[in-house]
Order: structure tokens, then C-alpha cells, then sequence
């Protein structure tokens, strides 16, 4: 831990003088930024400890028999659950008061996401899901599904290209504040017990096997999300496989169309892989996942579909109440091009210009109780051409979460979190102090 620490510290001395240009790759409704990118973005899994857990999540949102959540319950005994089926979903709403002032940026926290909007009240999320599980016990072939959807603020971040992407300019040419995503994730899967200890295939669109934070708040450690999540995929589509080699090892393989695309004209292959490691009694885990294909920033169509990535997840449960999680990124793609504003002012052009960009994460997590926790992040992350965030250089977040689960269906969370740019990337300055008071129903 110590030593991913450090790591992170010489990244900061490293790049204290890199001088910082804006590209804004997220375009707000009441700044838009000159010559913006708009990467489209999706949703990722949870740090995970076994092969499948991000469904054994699932099902311990309330499967227990006392804290069966809403509409499992106004279900039970229908033929809906007689089938295999489940139904769940959320809504989360926050009050993000932040130091940000002045009429037209009261709504612009940008680069910070999901929770931009300042000094405001916003309906995040309010999602929906339909699935059939696996009991993963059976040694038997089955079959499942997932569809989930998404309206709200949010969906600005999480729509993919081809699908629902259109909404991004139907306002003037810029986003609508409130969206619908009909599909964060749609697919099909089959169980294969036979296959090694263990294969489920997925085909369709599902969340990236990438980094350790999720679109779902519920299984997020704080309300905001690191730099490096939203500067990565969220989801892919395509056919995956994850197997499980044996009780220490879990291999993942499959051919995808891009980030954060879905199938059609954006649509191009790319190979979504990785393997991890994970020691006897789960204590710790590294994994590496990767997305390799042409990495190149499409000009036709004005949206970054393909880039490489290659992430090392390290956890560490030093008991049943402390974690520690490092994970990494570093992501390029080539022939980026757009009008690019430095910290001063000046304006300069992107011509078929390779760019990188990569983070550190650390999390120290620490269960106070069952209905108790608290995370403290630190982040670490690099914009090298400014094409993920708008603005070139350094950032450094640090952010304080406490999450309050006072009922199974209704959690209370907030954070205290202070983001450092090198560039004056939030609306003109350097730094952003937010402190969001978030809500979750659960259902």
C-alpha cells in the first residue's frame, strides 16, 4: 500500500509543470466550451471478489426474506417470480452545494461527473431492471437476461453511440438537463458449468469487466466518481465470457464493439479481455483488464468508439472491516483533432494528434457497522492533450464519503471532496469544493 502511495505522490512531482489546455470532451447546456470532443460514456461493475459477484450483489439487494425490497414483494407468489424473474430498481437525488458562483456556471461542476450540476437539486437516476438469474450452484446449463434503464440527469454520461446518443444535441446542439438511457444494459446469457469451473457468455450490451466504480450508486463507496472512471469505458457491446479457471484464477475473453458504442455505424472490434488473481479466503486480488483495437478518435463521426486500455486493480482486505483498493489506468487513442483553448486563453488546433491519459485510485474503506461506512479516496490523473476532461495537466481529488444505509430500501450518503487542476478547469479556477447531500430509494 505504501508503495502505491508513493507511486502516486511521484506522478504529482512528475507533472507539477506540464501547462494545461482545455479540449472539453462534455459539453454543458450553459458554457459550452469552444470546439468541445463529447466522448459518449457508459457504466462499470463493482470491484469484485469472485467471478460473478457483481450478481451476487444484485441479489443481496434485499433477497434476504425480511428485506425483500418493493417489487419483489408486491411480486411474490406471481407468476413473474415463479419463472425465475426479478425486478429492482432505485432513484437517487442530491443537493450538490459547491463553491462554485455566478449566474452562468451556478449549474457547471464539469469536469467533475456525475453530480455536475452545482449549487442545485438534480434527479440522477431513476433505474429499472428486469433479469433472470443464475443459481450458479447448479451444474446444469441455464439461461438468463438483463435490461436495464436509466432516466435522469445522468444520462448525458451514460448514453452510447448508436443507440440514444441524439439527445446530447437536441438542445440547441447540446444536452437536455433530464434524458432517458432505454438501455444501459440488454442481453442475453447462458451458463456453462462444464466449461472450465464455470463460464457465463453474455451477448448484447453489458457494464465494461473495467476499473471498480459503477454507474449504480449502490455499489459506488462515495457519491461522486473518480476522474479516471468517467475518462474510461462504462459499457460494451458484444459477446463476453468470463471463466472461472479455478478457485484462484478467473479469465475473461470477448470481441466488443468499442466504448461505450452499440451496434451500428460508430460500431468497430475491438478485444475485451483479462485475468485475475485472487488469494484463499479472498484477502487480496489484482487483476488486469484491457481494450485493445484501433485506438483512433473517429473525425467522421466526431466520437472516440475505440481506444486501448490496460488497468492493474489491486484490493486488500485487511479484515472484515478494512479494505484497501489501488486501481490504474492508462488509455491512448490516435488522430484527435478539435480547437483547443490553453489556461491562458490562447486557442490552438488538434490535427490527427495522439493523446494519452492515466489515474491512480486509492480507496481505504472502512464498515463501521452494517448500516455504517466511510471511504477515503485520493486520485491521481493526468490529461495529457486535455481530450478526456477539456483541460491538459494534472488533477488531484480528494474526497471523504460516508454512506448511511438507514433502511435496506433507503440509504443516506455524503462527501466532502476538493478537486486540484493544474489548469483553471472549473470554471476559471484552479480548485472545487463540493459537499453533495444524497438520497437513495431503493425498490
Amino acid at each position: 500500500m505504501v508503495i502505491s502511495w508513493l507511486m502516486s505522490g511521484l506522478m504529482v512531482a512528475g507533472q507539477a509543470g506540464a501547462a494545461p489546455k482545455p479540449v472539453s470532451p462534455v459539453v454543458i447546456p450553459d458554457a459550452p466550451a469552444p470546439g468541445s470532443i463529447i466522448p459518449v460514456r457508459q457504466d462499470i461493475p463493482p470491484n469484485t471478489t469472485s467471478p460473478f459477484k457483481e450478481k451476487e450483489e444484485a441479489i443481496e439487494m434485499g433477497e434476504e426474506k425480511e428485506h425483500t425490497l418493493f417489487l419483489m414483494r408486491i411480486l411474490e407468489g406471481s407468476a413473474f417470480e415463479k419463472a425465475g424473474l426479478s425486478a429492482r430498481g432505485y432513484t437517487e437525488a442530491n443537493y450538490n452545494i459547491s463553491n462554485q458562483t455566478g449566474q452562468t456556471v451556478r449549474k457547471n461542476n464539469l469536469p467533475q461527473a456525475m453530480n455536475y450540476m452545482g449549487n442545485q437539486f438534480m434527479m440522477e437516476q431513476t433505474s429499472l431492471t428486469v433479469e433472470k438469474l443464475f443459481d450458479y450452484e447448479k451444474k446444469e446449463f441455464q439461461w438468463g437476461f438483463n435490461v436495464t434503464a436509466l432516466a435522469g440527469t445522468d444520462y448525458r454520461f451514460t448514453a452510447s453511440n448508436n443507440l440514444s446518443a441524439g439527445q446530447l444535441t437536441a438542445n440547441g446542439g447540446l444536452p437536455n438537463t433530464y434524458g432517458i438511457d432505454p438501455m444501459t444494459q440488454g442481453y442475453i446469457a447462458a451458463w456453462l458449468p462444464n466449461l472450465g469451473d464455470g463460464t457465463e457468455v453474455k451477448v448484447g450490451k453489458f457494464w465494461t469487466t473495467i476499473f471498480n466504480e459503477s454507474i449504480d450508486p449502490t455499489l459506488n463507496r462515495t457519491v461522486s466518481r473518480a476522474i479516471t472512471f468517467m475518462s474510461n469505458p462504462f459499457t460494451n457491446s458484444g459477446a463476453l465470457a468470463t471463466t472461472k479457471l479455478n478457485d484462484r484464477w478467473t479469465m475473461n475473453n470477448g470481441i466488443v464493439a468499442g466504448a461505450d458504442t452499440f451496434f451500428g455505424s460508430a460500431a468497430e472490434g475491438n478485444y475485451l479481455g483479462g485475468l485475475k488473481y485472487e488469494t484463499e479466503g479472498a484477502t487480496d486480488s489484482i487483476a488486469f483488464n484491457t481494450m485493445l483495437g484501433s485506438a483512433s478518435y473517429n473525425q467522421g463521426l466526431k466520437v472516440l468508439n475505440s481506444y486501448d486500455v490496460f488497468e492493474i486493480l489491486y484490493s486488500h482486505n485487511f479484515n472484515d472491516n478494512w479494505n484497501y483498493t489501488l486501481d490504474t489506468m492508462y488509455s491512448f487513442a490516435n488522430n484527435f483533432e478539435g480547437t483547443v483553448t490553453n489556461r491562458d486563453g490562447s486557442v490552438f488546433v488538434l490535427n490527427n494528434e495522439w493523446a494519452c491519459w492515466y489515474g491512480f485510485v486509492n480507496y481505504l474503506t472502512y464498515k463501521i457497522n452494517d448500516k455504517w461506512s466511510t471511504t477515503s479516496r485520493v486520485e491521481f490523473f493526468e490529461d495529457v492533450k486535455g481530450v478526456r476532461t477539456g483541460y491538459e495537466g494534472l488533477y488531484s481529488t480528494f474526497t471523504q464519503g460516508v454512506t448511511w444505509q438507514f433502511r435496506p430500501g433507503l440509504w443516506f450518503r455524503t462527501e466532502l471532496r476538493y478537486d486540484y487542476a493544474q489548469a483553471r478547469a472549473y470554471q476559471g479556477n484552479h480548485g472545487l469544493f463540493t459537499l453533495p447531500l444524497d438520497v437513495i430509494i431503493r425498490y
